[in-house]
Parts: C-alpha cells; sequence; structure tokens
C-alpha cells in the first residue's frame, strides 16, 4: 500500500451534479486545515460536472478527478477509498457543503482523545430552512453505538472522521450493488469492531441537504428490489442473536415503505406481513399502526393505509 501523504482524505462520488458541486469544493477549498486531499469521483455524469472537477483541479492539486463509467454510488464511494493516502477518511455527497472549520475540529478531537472514529452534529437545509440535528450517543461503546445507528443516529459516513488503517484492517467495504443506505452497511462493519475507540464533537459543520426529488418520491418496484437487497445485506452483517429486534424493525419497515407506496399488490402485502407479523403486532409500540397493520390482516387495504400513514 501506498504510503499516507496527506493527512485526511474526502471522499466525493459525483453524478450529474454541476448545479451543486462548485459549492462543496469551495467549501472544502476554505478549510482552515489544509493537509487534505479530494478524491472526486464523476460517476458516469452526462452533465458538465466532470468539467467542473477537472477545473478546479488544475488550479488545486489537493483536488483529483477520477473518471469512471456509471456504476452507482457504493461503486464510487469503494474506488475513492481504494485510492485514498489520508491518514484519516470522510465522505461528503455532491449537493451538500461544509463548514469551514470542520476538518480542523474533527481532526483535533482525534488527536487529543486517540479516536479511531470522530462523530459530530450536523445541519439539514430543506430550502431556507436550516434545522441543526445532534448526534451525540448515549454511550461511546462501540456495540451501543452500533445499536443507535437504528434509532437515534445517523448511518452516514459524512458526519465521521474515520481513522483509515480501521477500515483496512477490519476489511471494511461497500458491499457491492447497494446503492440504498451504502453508508449505513460500512457504519455497521465499522462499529461491529467492539476495540475502536470513538469520541464525539458537540458541534455541527456539515450541510446535509434534502434532496424533495430523490428517489424516495419516484419509488418504483425496482426501488423494493434495492431495498430488499440492503436488508439481505444488513443480516448477513449483524447477529440476529443479538440484534434481532434491530432486524425484525429494519425488515418492516422495508415492506411497509414499498405498501405505502403502492408497489405491491395487495396479496404480496398480506404475505409480507405475515412473515413480519412479529415486528408488526408484538413490537410496534403504536396502537394506531397495530390497528392498520390488523386492517391489512384481514384484507382492509385501503383503512390500513390511512392508519399506517406516515
Amino acid at each position: 500500500m501506498e504510503s499516507t501523504k496527506t493527512t485526511i482524505s474526502v471522499i466525493v462520488p459525483i453524478y450529474n451534479s454541476e448545479k451543486y458541486v462548485t459549492r462543496l469544493l469551495d467549501s472544502f477549498l476554505s478549510q482552515t486545515f489544509t493537509d487534505w486531499e479530494l478524491i472526486a469521483i464523476n460517476d458516469g455524469s452526462t452533465d458538465d460536472s466532470g468539467k467542473l472537477i477537472n477545473d478546479y483541479a488544475s488550479k488545486d492539486s489537493r483536488i483529483i478527478p477520477v473518471h469512471k463509467q456509471n456504476a452507482g454510488v457504493s461503486a464510487a464511494r469503494q474506488t475513492g477509498m481504494n485510492m485514498a493516502r489520508g491518514k484519516y477518511i470522510i465522505h461528503a455527497d455532491s449537493d451538500d457543503w461544509a463548514e469551514p472549520d470542520m476538518l480542523k475540529e474533527l481532526y483535533d478531537k482525534a488527536i487529543s482523545s486517540n479516536a479511531d472514529v470522530v462523530i459530530c452534529d450536523y445541519y439539514v437545509n430543506n430550502g431556507s430552512k436550516q434545522t441543526y440535528v445532534r448526534q451525540e450517543p448515549n454511550s461511546l461503546v462501540p456495540e451501543s453505538v452500533l445499536r443507535q445507528l437504528f434509532y437515534n443516529l445517523l448511518g452516514s459516513c459524512w458526519n465521521k472522521l474515520i481513522k483509515t488503517d480501521i477500515l483496512h484492517t477490519c476489511n471494511i467495504h461497500f458491499p457491492d450493488g447497494i446503492n440504498y443506505c451504502e453508508d449505513l452497511l460500512v457504519c455497521v462493519q465499522l462499529f461491529m469492531n467492539n476495540k475502536i475507540k470513538i469520541a464525539y464533537v458537540p458541534k455541527a459543520f456539515y450541510h446535509y441537504v434534502q434532496n424533495m426529488t430523490s428517489i424516495t418520491h419516484a419509488y418504483t418496484l425496482a426501488t423494493y428490489r434495492d431495498r430488499i437487497q440492503y436488508q439481505q445485506t444488513l443480516e448477513e452483517y449483524l447477529p440476529i442473536k443479538d440484534f434481532g429486534y434491530e432486524i425484525r424493525k429494519s425488515r418492516l419497515n422495508v415492506f411497509l415503505e414499498a405498501y405505502m407506496q403502492g408497489v405491491l399488490p395487495n396479496k404480496e402485502a398480506w404475505s409480507c406481513l405475515w412473515k413480519n407479523r412479529k415486528a408488526a403486532f408484538i413490537e410496534c409500540k403504536s396502537l394506531r399502526w397495530k390497528l392498520g397493520f390488523i386492517a391489512m390482516f384481514f384484507g382492509c387495504f385501503p383503512i390500513s393505509k390511512k392508519l399506517l400513514k406516515y
């Protein structure tokens, strides 16, 4: 493996992001911490994204453009991980941006606490509205953080600075062909290592842009199949004897999303409900949702969707 040549590697998958990518790149060029590289993976964009990152790279050698055929965000992130030369890695999405002190604050915390992973808060930006989201773990024990990924912590890679050696020694990777919650699957692999040291910075640096035209607003049967593939991979990683509740809850959520989006025929929806009956009828805490599942069980599908509406 090539020796470390920089302190932090920033990995950015890019696909048709010409409207936003310059904002992201400018936010890293404005970082107060300067010893970084930014690997910009152009994943077969058909707009001017590739040209834009080439222009930035010609002006600053820390920006490294990579042009490849489209293979999905998971493959793009893994390409960046394979190339990373930094002691630490953090990811970013092309339509988001970072505060100028993000890399410095996260790096300083990693050094002062000798941490393998540093978690921070983040902002959600939706038009003119900005929301602060706290990400303080209840405990910094890896198994506890892993469990919280299914409750109150976001399984993203852009609010986590990770020591590169940990990713390599534990063979942590983005699963092939999975482009839904691929970052959560990496976090699951990461926090299954009970020897890593985790730190937390109670500040928000990263601006996550809520894309209202995302895949959840164009849900198809193919989307559902992607979710199923994610779920199957999650279950390969997690021991069911220790995470049975979380696995059942995740299965139920995958099924429920598809049902509410109307991509499952009623017969298949009933069959899926039967397979997920324990999570639906026993572990579900909401009375309204329990009534919704009961209505579905008895074939009252319009009523069940009204009761189950988010």
